[in-house]
C-alpha cells in the first residue's frame, strides 16, 4: 500500500532502511553514523575532505565552495543545500538524497551515487567525469553544459531531465557507451548524427536532451 501512495523519490529512500517522516522530510535510522566533529568542521570551515559524514543531515546548508573530496556522504540528506562550486570528487554518495539542490559548476568527478535520489536539482556546468550513478533515480534535474564523460549511467532511471549541451562522450548507457559530444560537429557526417539521435531515443532521453 505504501508503494502505491508514495512519490518515487520517497519510495527510493524507503527501500532497505527505516525512515521517519519529520515535518514532511525524511530522517534516516541509525544505519549511518556520522562523526559530529566532522559535521562541526564542515559547518565552521567548509573544508572536510575524507570526513565521515554518512547519514548526516545537511539540509538547507550553504556549502558553496566546500571541499568534500573523498568524503563519506553515504545516506546524507542534502535537501535544498547549496553545493555551487563544491568539490565532491571521489566522494561516496551512495543512497544520498539530493532534492532541490543547487550544484552549479560543482565537481563530482569519480563520485559514487549508487541508489542516490536526484530530484529537481541543478547541476548546470558541473563536472561528473567517471561518476557512477548505479541504480540512481534522477527526475526533473538540470545537467545543462555538464561534463559527463565516461560516467556510468547504465542503470539510471531518468525522468524529465534536461541534458542540453551536456557532454556524454563515452558515458555508459543502458544500451552501451554513448558517443554524443565525442565528434567534431563541423566534420560529423549525417550518418553519425542519425546514429547518435537513435541512441538518444533508445535510451529513453527523447526530448530531454537537445541535440540540435
Amino acid at each position: 500500500m505504501m508503494n502505491s501512495l508514495c512519490p518515487r523519490p520517497i519510495r527510493t529512500l524507503l527501500s532497505g532502511s527505516i525512515f521517519a517522516i519529520v515535518g514532511g522530510l525524511w530522517v534516516e535510522s541509525a544505519s549511518f553514523a556520522f562523526e559530529q566533529e566532522a559535521f562541526d568542521q564542515l559547518v565552521r570551515t567548509g573544508d572536510c575532505p575524507r570526513c565521515d559524514l554518512s547519514g548526516a543531515d545537511l539540509r538547507w546548508l550553504n556549502l558553496s565552495g566546500a571541499n568534500l573530496e573523498q568524503a563519506n556522504l553515504a545516506g546524507a540528506n542534502f535537501y535544498r543545500s547549496n553545493l555551487d562550486n563544491a568539490d565532491l570528487s571521489g566522494a561516496d554518495l551512495t543512497r544520498a538524497y539530493l532534492a532541490e539542490v543547487s550544484a552549479l559548476a560543482s565537481n563530482f568527478n569519480s563520485a559514487q551515487l549508487d541508489e542516490a535520489t536526484l530530484y529537481q536539482s541543478d547541476f548546470t556546468g558541473a563536472t561528473l567525469y567517471a561518476t557512477r550513478f548505479g541504480n540512481a533515480y534522477i527526475e526533473k534535474s538540470q545537467f545543462v553544459n555538464a561534463l559527463l564523460v565516461a560516467a556510468d549511467m547504465s542503470d539510471v532511471v531518468s525522468v524529465s531531465n534536461n541534458f542540453e549541451g551536456a557532454i556524454l562522450c563515452g558515458a555508459e548507457m543502458r544500451y552501451g557507451d554513448y558517443r554524443y559530444g565525442c565528434l567534431d560537429e563541423a566534420t560529423e557526417t549525417e550518418a553519425s548524427k542519425s546514429q547518435r539521435y537513435w541512441a538518444i531515443d533508445v535510451w529513453g532521453l527523447g526530448q530531454e536532451l537537445t541535440t540540435a
